[in-house]
């Protein structure tokens, strides 16, 4: 409970800093806003599994960032195949294309399933939520409004205030 209200403190300060509510800036990596976007989702059970797409490194960057908040989260590597056969609530997908994610998504185990990606710049097609390093080395985000509707999620609004425009 503690946990929850320290992380609707950190999203309301960030709100009144940023002004314009059009960015999300944060200093943590894009493992931390990853798993601090999952956090703000109502889930229908209480361990949601995260598949990592072909990238076992980013799993060890989970699993460090996940001890840091207490996390329940469930966090496997799976390879781009297996995405047919396992059961995913999130998909993070770190070195695939836009087109690509958007294949592996629609043809997925489970089709209520939030999916980010560090390599989707435009995030116009593709994973919900597209994350990136800022020049100033702070990690922003912009959100998919159609591909998140699609998933029928839900996500708390405060996080999608935060979020870059990508119209």
């Amino acid at each position: 409970m503690r946990l929850i209200k320290f992380r609707q403190f950190i999203v309301i300060g960030v709100l009144l800093v940023c002004g314009n509510f059009s960015l999300a800036n944060s200093t943590h990596n894009i493992y931390m806003m990853t798993l601090s976007i999952l956090s703000y989702v109502k889930w229908s059970n209480d361990s949601p599994t995260l598949c990592v797409i072909d990238n076992s490194n980013a799993v060890k960057q989970f699993n460090l960032s996940m001890k840091a908040q207490n996390s329940t989260l469930i966090v496997k590597s799976i390879s781009q195949d297996a995405m047919k056969t396992i059961e995913c609530d999130a998909a993070f997908f770190s070195n695939t294309s836009a087109l690509t994610e958007q294949k592996l998504i629609n043809t997925s185990f489970k089709k209520n399933m939030l999916s980010f990606s560090t390599s989707n710049n435009d995030c116009e097609i593709g994973s919900s939520f597209c994350l990136q390093n800022a020049k100033n080395g702070n990690t922003i985000f912009k959100v998919n409004l159609d591909s998140l509707a699609r998933t029928k999620v839900h996500v708390d609004p405060r996080v999608l205030l935060l979020a870059k425009n990508s119209e």
